[in-house]
């Protein structure tokens, strides 16, 4: 609608609203308090959706072994090795209630509450092209030093034998790691015939990116070789994220709506690299400034970015647009990598996400021959999940019914007619009436023995369907307190008789003369 209202006014700016989607009404609020968190929290906790490597449980601390070459447990009460941790893929389904602090990431610092509020949830990362999501069942919560990121996957991986000898699951996540979808899309603006809906997060590959982020970007390849560095110097905050539209289409019936699609995530970019500044000023009379203390706080939002030495604004501080391809993955704080690796170099992960996104582009079936991405509209997509903390997501959910949902929210604006009261299912217009009936039969009409031998159920057939109140029970059987029914004169049993008769709509008489329940 908001390219057709586009296309008729030539230029068009606007808040993006969908009244009549129930996601959108019930998520809104608390999807911008979310991601307003997000960009508030240390990068280096894990959030809802991302993809981790993490391992159900370990005793010790992981620690290089110099003589196997990788990373194993090492027991210092034992004062031997344990060997390799079983690393596996999976996703991110809650994350705690509890405060994560920077300790967490080697041991786990002391906690008020049990692991499944002090702790992560994660749930295995089944076979996205099978249709077999068992591994989804196989979920812990467990603390943040058993979590890393995937994107460091090689680090924590190396010295593994053979492709045999990982579990599944990691070849699982190295197949979605060039796919994407966006997140809370709230703008949009445009001038015929190109337009941009401004988003508010982008899941890209193993994590989740929102509007604040310092994100690292993938280094330009050299102008003589073609070859890319294998260092990463530069960082982006992240100011915007859009998805431009090129040439849009205003014809309702269309299966597009533009000729093409671009992402574009836009940002102020900085360097740690002192001869990277100095090679991209716009004008060499004078050599790059370094930033001072509190403008690294103020570009940052952190004052321990100033761990990682000098930092130099690049393009002169203007903003700068990049695609989804440049960015690598967040930036963490260097507290935070000298606790995961050792090291200050931004750049570890850089070969591991490289390689990961090629061989995503060979082995994901649902990447279109001569395109580099997968898109999805909604992460349980990209992830090719259909159960997540528990629940069916998205159209494997019996609960997601669209015409319901969007006639009860016409119910509650005050704008149904008369087919959205009826697909409203509201309880009072289906089965059960809103209001109890006024007559005899409410008093008995719940004696379970005289009840249950006139609908048959003295062979055995107990129905639960109708369930009632312990207060309904009470009010229908008085007697039932003392431990006995009540005593019934003949007439009055008669008398039920022949109301069972009618509510059933007709009875059949035996050759016994006993009654048996209609059609």
């Amino acid at each position: 609608m908001a390219v057709v209202e586009l296309r008729k006014h030539g230029s068009l700016e606007e808040e993006i609203t969908e009244p009549e989607s129930m996601d959108w009404r019930a998520e809104q609020t608390k999807l911008a308090e979310y991601i307003e968190g997000l960009s508030m929290q240390p990068a280096y906790i894990p959030r809802v959706g991302e993809i981790v490597l993490w391992i159900p449980d370990f005793e010790g601390d992981l620690a290089w072994n110099a003589e196997h070459h990788c990373i194993q447990i090492y027991s210092s009460a034992e004062d031997r090795w344990l060997g390799s941790p079983e690393w596996r893929a999976g996703i991110v389904g809650q994350v705690p209630e509890e405060a994560i602090v920077l300790q967490d990431l080697y041991d786990t610092a002391p906690k008020e509450s049990c692991v499944n509020y002090s702790g992560f949830r994660v749930e295995t990362l089944p076979d996205p092209h099978s249709t077999d999501k068992a591994y989804s069942l196989h979920y812990k919560y467990v603390h943040l030093k058993c979590i890393k990121p995937f994107n460091s996957y090689e680090i924590f991986l190396q010295g593994t034998t053979s492709r045999e000898a990982l579990h599944p699951s990691i070849e699982y996540a190295m197949t979605i790691m060039a796919s994407f979808s966006l997140l809370d899309k709230y703008h949009f603006k445009g001038t015929w015939p190109d337009a941009s809906i401004y988003c508010r997060g982008i899941f890209l590959g193993a994590e989740l990116l929102v509007v604040g982020d310092v994100v690292r970007l993938k280094p330009k390849p050299n102008r003589d070789t073609r070859e890319t560095h294998n260092t990463i110097t530069d960082v982006m905050v992240i100011d915007e994220i859009r998805l431009e539209l090129i040439q849009c289409e205003d014809f309702m019936k269309s299966d597009q709506l533009a000729e093409s699609y671009e992402i574009r995530i836009r940002g102020k970019v900085y360097t740690n690299n002192k001869q990277r500044a100095y090679y991209a000023r716009p004008y060499l009379l004078q050599g790059p400034k370094r930033m001072e203390a509190d403008e690294v706080v103020d570009a940052f939002q952190s004052v321990g970015m100033g761990g990682y030495g000098d930092w130099y604004q690049l393009w002169s501080g203007a903003s700068v647009d990049v695609s989804q391809d440049m960015i690598i993955g967040r930036c963490y704080e260097p507290d935070a990598m000298q606790l995961l690796f050792g090291s200050l170099e931004i750049g570890l992960d850089l070969a591991g996400v490289l390689k990961a996104r090629e061989y995503s582009r060979q082995a994901d079936e649902r990447i279109p021959e001569g395109r580099a991405w997968f898109w999805g509209d909604f992460r349980t997509q990209t992830l090719a999940i259909d159960s997540l903390n528990g629940e069916d997501v998205g159209h494997y959910s019996e609960a997601r019914n669209v015409k319901m949902w969007r006639a009860n929210l016409r119910v509650i604006d005050g704008t149904a007619g008369p087919v959205d009261l009826r697909d409203a299912k509201i309880p009072g217009d289906v089965g059960r009436p809103s209001a109890k009936p006024r007559s005899s039969f409410e008093e008995v009409g719940k004696l379970s023995k005289l009840v249950s031998t006139g609908l048959g159920a003295g062979l055995g057939v107990t129905d639960v369907s109708n369930n009632v109140s312990s207060a309904e029970e009470e009010t229908a059987r008085p007697s039932a307190a003392n431990g006995r029914e009540e005593e019934k004169s003949e007439s009055e049993e008669e008398d039920f008789t022949i109301r069972m008769d009618q509510l059933r709509g007709g009875t059949e008489e035996t050759e016994e003369g006993d009654y048996t329940p209609g059609d």
